[in-house]
């Protein structure tokens, strides 16, 4: 047989010759198509509720929460499978659904099943985002001073809200960096010299960070909109909030506190070869997406 064929290849090598260059084009061309993602999504077709009945303990919450889920979502379409558990003021239950059904049929079907679930007075359930998800890259974000409050203010407010914009891209999860704050440091001394109390200090400064709009002001044949503005813009702002009054003399932050620029406090970081924290981004593709398309190559 081998002889045969190899006898066959050298007395046809024209048509030898164009079948190799066929399938190289061909190599090429699947090649570039191929849709490669940085992390694949191996996961079964799956659906995530989950409830968070304040107070209650496990068992409370297997009682009143997670076994009328389980009833409820009972005998959803295309499902092959139920997982759930039951924790001190958290419920969480998984659909897992046949690799071959319609996901987003079943999805539709899971949540109006979930809508018809009695829970005790103030407890709901939430869904999680589509379920499976793949990642096309992952990005970093860099500036030249590596300021992380900057390099995450970017990532959170100007890139994520871009990258949703992208065909097919679900989310964006973000890591690293810090959470930019302003913070307000009491003088307990202060506070209760002039009489007051942490929650007064709370409410003042929420309500004074506000626009409020008015009525109208006629002047001749035009009006002039009346606006209060409010919103805070900086530190001095904030320190200039009126709390109270002492006699004819304002109370204000400043009297009783101090403003800084801080950051929330941290639950971990990123690295990256040589860096020891980078501000990371990790676009989420929806399920059944196109790589190519979603990186921007078609």
């Amino acid at each position: 047989m081998i002889k045969w064929l190899m006898d066959l290849a050298l007395k046809e090598r024209a048509v030898v010759l164009a079948a190799a260059v066929l399938l190289m084009v061909g190599g090429l061309f699947a090649f570039h198509e191929l849709d490669i993602e940085a992390y694949p999504d191996p996961i079964q077709p799956r659906m995530e509720f989950i409830s968070q009945p304040f107070g209650l303990s496990a068992e409370e919450v297997e009682k009143l929460v997670t076994i009328p889920m389980e009833v409820g979502l009972a005998g959803t379409r295309n499902m092959v499978a139920m997982s759930s558990f039951s924790e001190f003021s958290l419920s969480d239950i998984k659909l897992y659904f046949d690799w071959d059904s319609d996901y987003y049929w079943d999805r539709v079907e899971s949540i109006n099943r979930m809508n018809t679930v009695n829970f005790p007075p103030g407890i709901t359930a939430s869904v999680n985002p589509d379920n499976p998800i793949g990642e096309p890259y992952r990005f970093f974000v860099e500036s030249p001073n590596h300021d992380l409050i900057q390099e995450k203010e970017i990532n959170d407010w100007v890139i994520e809200k871009q990258m949703k914009t992208v065909w097919g891209i679900e989310d964006n999860s973000n890591f690293g960096g810090l959470t930019k704050e302003y913070h307000v440091n009491v003088d307990p001394e202060a506070l209760s010299h002039y009489k007051m109390t942490l929650a007064n200090l709370n409410s003042s400064i929420a309500n004074a960070n506000i626009n409020v709009g008015g009525e109208y002001v006629g002047v001749g044949d035009e009006a002039y909109t009346v606006r209060g503005i409010g919103f805070i813009k900086s530190l001095d702002d904030i320190l200039d909030i009126t709390l109270t009054a002492n006699g004819a003399t304002p109370v204000r932050v400043r009297d009783v506190a101090t403003a800084e620029v801080g950051y929330a406090p941290r639950l971990g970081a990123v690295g990256l070869n040589d860096q020891d924290e980078v501000v990371e981004g990790k676009p989420l593709m929806r399920k059944y997406g196109d790589t190519l398309k979603n990186l921007g190559r078609h």
